[in-house]
């Protein structure tokens, strides 16, 4: 009879430890977790402070090129354009002038688009909608490519962060397209639904695959979208929101999805 209490209080006790042994290491995982996940929370703030900076020096960057570059073109087109009126130029001087502030002009349309780039009045103003098709509309003045607009469902509006950072998602892509890919054509959907906004962007460049052979041979071209892609991700992780690519026949379809968490006022 003892011996079976021994064994009994023997099984007992090592289960006891087991037990003691199983909690502790849950503990300890428990602990760990929560640790990761306070340094990801801890590094996703340190994200956010960065881009808020970065926002900031655009804004800068763009307050300074409307103050400086944009004002002195300006001012210098409307000298040349005074000089014209002057009756002992000859007419091949007049011309030249003429060609001048043609490109003045041009000059200056383009350091405004630049200036809307760094910092979108309209993104605040009217909504992440109205900004892309701003977007879109400025590139097509490039004519060097094609880029079509096209949006389905009801507009909302968006936590201005969110819309900021999609808003900038969208642009690090397009930019990639033009820059990198050697697209010729680029088209743009926005889908609005109950509960997500799903943006595709499809462009028919040389696509992913044939992008890593083509970085081989130049590393210059394709470099800057190889530094490009993991910062789309790092944004879109930021608020929620997820990026992936779909294989097409040509070129590279870039799908964001972001869910809509509350209810987003809807645009008139």
């Amino acid at each position: 009879m003892g011996y079976y209490v021994i064994m009994i209080v023997s099984v007992m006790a090592f289960m006891g430890m087991l037990a003691s042994m199983y909690y502790s290491q849950a503990a300890r995982r428990q602990q760990r977790e929560d640790e990761l996940m306070k340094e990801n929370d801890q590094l996703k703030q340190i994200m956010k402070d960065q881009q808020e900076l970065l926002e900031e020096e655009r804004v800068r960057i763009g307050h300074d090129l409307h103050d400086d570059l944009a004002q002195l073109l300006a001012g210098t087109r409307l000298a040349l354009g005074n000089l014209r009126l002057e009756p002992t130029l000859s007419g091949r001087n007049k011309s030249l002038l003429l060609r001048i502030d043609h490109d003045l002009n041009d000059l200056l349309n383009r350091i405004q688009n630049i200036i809307w780039n760094l910092s979108p009045a309209e993104l605040s103003d009217k909504g992440l909608s109205h900004a892309l098709w701003k977007m879109c509309d400025q590139l097509k003045e490039l004519r060097s490519f094609y880029i079509d607009f096209l949006e389905m469902g009801k507009a909302k509006r968006l936590p201005a962060a969110d819309e900021l950072l999609i808003f900038r998602i969208v642009q690090e892509i397009v930019n990639n397209a033009m820059r990198h890919s050697l697209a010729w054509n680029i088209n743009m959907k926005m889908y609005w639904t109950e509960t997500q906004l799903k943006i595709e962007v499809k462009d028919d460049g040389i696509g992913r695959e044939r992008a890593a052979t083509t970085e081989r041979t130049s590393k210059s071209s394709r470099s800057g979208q190889g530094r490009g892609l993991p910062g789309i991700q790092k944004r879109a992780e930021l608020i929620g929101a997820q990026v992936t690519t779909e294989p097409i026949a040509k070129g590279t379809l870039f799908i964001v999805s972001y869910p809509l968490r509350s209810n987003p006022t809807t645009i008139s």
